[in-house]
């Protein structure tokens, strides 16, 4: 375990880790059958307990979901903000941030996809406290941007276009990606890395340059799956 990702995601107690676990089968069944259709007495189904124990970690239904995408969402910018505090230049920010993306979607799948496909079912609080999060990594990004863009690393029509576009880009990493398929998930970080250079308008990275990076990212986000 890296010193930077421990200093963020403390060991699991066991009642964490069972939390962790209920999580991972309500997720499955988030986004195999979809949020609405699920239900509680399923989910305790799914893991041979009693619907009365989920009750002793979330009050309702969307306070689970609600903690799935709240989970991922905190990994996300706590990711992008371990870049930005140790990589100055911003070809290596950027291509640092699609790396943790891709990482996190790769490795948390079913979780970092209900941020997209079951944000419309939060309400109130919930549904604003987790558009304020989206909004501060979405601004992460589009300040590395606009940083590339007014020291003339990039190229860029719109920043805030752009920034949707590789996130977009990044996000569908965790629907189609397989650990056993053609690339590995550094292979396919580093590709997705140089795609975003690419579409900022600046020159690609060599792999020796993204491994690091790609180590780096692993080490973060698997102490949180």
């Amino acid at each position: 375990m890296s010193r930077r990702a421990a200093t963020v995601a403390a060991p699991l107690t066991p009642e964490r880790a069972r939390a962790r676990e209920l999580q991972r089968a309500a997720a499955e069944l988030f986004f195999t059958k979809g949020y609405e259709a699920a239900t509680i007495r399923e989910i305790a189904r799914a893991l041979g307990i009693k619907s009365s124990s989920l009750y002793y970690h979330w009050d309702n239904k969307e306070t689970i979901l609600f903690d799935l995408i709240r989970s991922t969402m905190e990994q996300l910018v706590a990711g992008a903000k371990s870049v930005l505090e140790r990589e100055t230049s911003p070809d290596r920010r950027l291509a640092g941030l699609v790396v943790h993306h891709v990482f996190l979607h790769a490795l948390r799948p079913q979780e970092a996809t209900l941020g997209e496909t079951e944000l419309r079912s939060l309400t109130g609080a919930r549904l604003r406290k987790t558009l304020r999060t989206r909004d501060d990594y979405e601004s992460l990004v589009i300040g590395v941007l606009d940083e590339g863009a007014s020291e003339g690393l990039f190229e860029i029509l719109d920043p805030k276009l752009t920034a949707y576009s590789i996130i977009s880009q990044c996000t569908n990493v965790g629907i189609w990606f397989r650990p056993d398929g053609r690339l590995s998930l550094d292979e396919v970080a580093a590709v997705y890395a140089n795609f975003a250079l690419r579409t900022a308008g600046a020159p690609e990275l060599p792999a020796s340059s993204i491994a690091p990076l790609a180590a780096d990212a692993r080490a973060f986000h698997e102490v949180w799956s």
